[in-house]
Formats: C-alpha cells, structure tokens, sequence
C-alpha cells in the first residue's frame, strides 16, 4: 500500500470522531453528563487516534526505517483503541460499569503494544541524529497505561474527595503525560521543519534536557493528588510549565516570525492557550482546600485543554503534514498547501474567539455562540482537509 493511501485509511478513526461530536452535539447536551462525552470523543477518541498516527510515522521517519515496518502492529493497536473507546462511551451513556472497565483495559492493551512497537523499532534502528525522539512517545504512551487505568477505577463510582483526586491524577497522565509530552516530543523537530528552516541552536539540547523533567513534573501532579497533598501538585505543574518553556525557547523566534502559515499560528495559539491553562490550575490548587472544589472551578480549564490545545495544536499539525504526505510531486505539494492555508485567519479566529467565549460562558447565550464559532473553525478545517488532492497514480 502507498504511503498517502495508508495515511488515508489510517486518519479515518480522528474525522469521524471530530463527525460525531458536530452531528451528535444536540443529543450529548441533553445527556447525563455532555462534558465527559464531549471531553472523550475528542481527547480519547480524535486526538489519541491522531498521536497514534503521526508518532508511529515520526518513529519510522526519525529512525530511518521503512514506512512499512509497523503497519501490521499498528494495525492490531489500533482496533483495541477503537473498540475499547467505544466501550467507554456506550458504558457511560448506558451505566455499564462492566463496558467501561473492559474499555479501559483495551486501552491499556493498545497503549502498552504502541509502547513496545516504538521500543522495538529504536532496537532495530542504527544511530541516527534524532534516535531519542521517539523515546518521549514511549514515555507518553506509558503515562496513557497510567491514565486509562485511573479511568477504570473511575468508572466503579469512588465516593468523597477520592473521586476528585482520582480526576486530577486522570487529567494529570492523560493532559501533560499522554498529550504533553508527545507533543513535547515533536515540536524540537516539527517547529523549525512546518517553515522549512534549519532547526535552532540548541533545540536538541534543550529538548532532551527538558524530558526528564516534564516526566517527573507529570508524576509530582498525579502523586500531590493521590496522596491529598495539593501543594505536591501545584508544584509538579510549576515544574513543567519551567521545563516546557526551557524545551519551546530555542523556537520563539520562529514562533513570532510575520506572515506565518497556520500551522504556526495554530502552534502559537495553542501554546498560550496551555500555558495559560497550567497556570490557572496551579492557581486553582493554591487556593482550594477541597479537591471537589478544585474539579469544579476548573471546568474552564478542559476547554482550553481541550480544544484550545491539543485540538488546535492537532489541526494545525495537519494542515502541514496532510499535504507532505499526499505527495505526488512539488506541483501537487504546492496546490495542497495552497488549499490548506485558505481562510486561515478565519478559521484561527472562530476557533480562539469562540473558545474565549465558551470560557467566559458569562450566559448561555454567548457559551452557545462561544461553542457555534469553534464548531464552524472545525467545519472548515475538516472541509479543507478533505479537499486535499491525493497523488495521482502512475
């Protein structure tokens, strides 16, 4: 199978989940609990489908090693992801602890063989200059295990202030493990290769210098939580957002360079929107006493987690590495990036505007128009995605 065929089939899984979530918005309003719905379609269900993607062909392509070798095992990870997120969902909607705890372990399954597939493929691979890359999508994967685990125990019902520490770790492994890090991960490359220049000084460096400590920073969150130590966590997030700017300091030049595509855009916004967040919940657990109150006055939070971070830093990743992949020469390259970046200020500013709005929520009204623009920046996007020209065959 030829390589943007492949991507085709393989991206299927992230659109019809982002689908879903459009066409199925009215019913999820009306249903018991429309966040946690929302929140896993999307961060579940679209954004892991996609980490699955892009870091098996970022393992292949830092590791030089054929674009074939891990189809099959991918392949096999990615039904168990699939079928164990929907187990999730239906037990959710339909209160099936039994379905959500067997979803979860499907997770995990899916989780620990994309571990073992990249561990194995850094064994087979001779040196090369980015061999430690994928070493943050191990490290990523392995909070995932941690994460789905603590999803399961969720699922039975804790009671008390137990259920809200629980949550914090969740999001904790899941948000700044599973998402952070991959991310993390492929910005030291990805930045400096979506404008086509040569990667900064010290990018490298600081990037391995900061993996460690992103993944201690991770553990110190869900550690404070589990052991009711508030303080831990605040701590453990200050640590990160120190070592995610140590890690993105070589990259702020480009970050801020003008006409800029909307891959970078997108990789600015999202950023902000992160930073902005981690402060914010660092803040929340100062100032809270109880671990109830610190999951309710962070409800704003997951929307700029969300959407505002690893949707936004998802599309913007695609708009760029969609039209690289299609291939079919430079002619074809060049007329998909032209689609790619069309109404690029639009759709960067319906997707900001309105997830200021929806973390505003000052009234229904503007939380319902908050959530109309950023519905519409998706539209778009998926629409523009789906235009792209496929290679033509010989």
């Amino acid at each position: 199978m030829r390589r943007d065929t492949w991507h085709r089939y393989a991206h299927i899984p992230t659109p019809l989940y982002l689908l879903g979530l459009l066409i199925g918005l009215p019913w999820i309003r009306n249903s018991a609990d429309p966040k946690w719905i929302l929140v896993h379609l999307l961060l579940l269900g679209a954004i892991t489908n996609l980490i699955f993607v892009w870091s098996s062909h970022f393992t292949s392509t830092m590791l030089r090693l054929p674009a074939t070798s891990d189809r099959k095992p991918y392949a096999i990870r990615v039904v168990f992801l699939n079928i164990g997120v929907l187990f999730v969902i239906i037990g959710k909607i339909q209160e099936l602890k039994i379905l959500m705890v067997s979803g979860a372990l499907l997770v995990v399954i899916s989780a620990t063989l994309h571990a073992r597939s990249i561990s194995k493929q850094i064994g087979n691979a001779l040196p090369t200059r980015f061999k430690r890359i994928p070493r943050f999508y191990i490290a990523s994967a392995l909070f995932l295990i941690l994460g789905a685990t603590l999803g399961g125990f969720l699922s039975q019902g804790p009671k008390g202030e137990l259920k809200y520490q629980l949550l914090v770790a969740h999001y904790g492994a899941n948000i700044l493990g599973w998402i952070g890090i991959t991310v993390a991960g492929t910005f030291i490359t990805l930045i400096p290769t979506m404008l086509r220049t040569q990667l900064p000084e010290h990018a490298e460096k600081r990037g391995y210098a900061a993996f460690p400590w992103l993944i201690l920073a991770t553990l110190i969150v869900m550690v404070g939580a589990l052991l009711d130590r508030r303080m831990l966590s605040a701590g453990g997030i200050a640590m990160y957002i120190g070592a995610w700017l140590f890690l993105l300091s070589p990259h702020f030049s480009l970050l801020f360079r003008r006409n800029t595509p909307f891959s970078i855009m997108s990789t600015l916004t999202c950023n902000i929107w992160f930073l902005i967040a981690l402060i914010m919940m660092a803040l929340n657990l100062e100032r809270n006493q109880s671990w109830k109150m610190i999951n309710e006055r962070a409800e704003s939070l997951i929307f700029m987690l969300g959407i505002g971070f690893a949707l936004q830093i998802g599309l913007g990743a695609l708009s760029y590495l969609i039209p690289v992949v299609l291939g079919g020469g430079p002619e074809n390259a060049r007329k998909n990036s032209g689609v790619s970046e069309r109404l690029k200020y639009t759709r960067l500013s319906a997707h900001n505007l309105g997830l200021f709005l929806l973390v505003l929520n000052y009234s229904r009204t503007v939380f319902l128009i908050g959530g109309a623009l950023v519905a519409l920046s998706l539209v778009l996007n998926l629409f523009l995605l789906a235009s792209l020209h496929p290679a033509k065959r010989p």
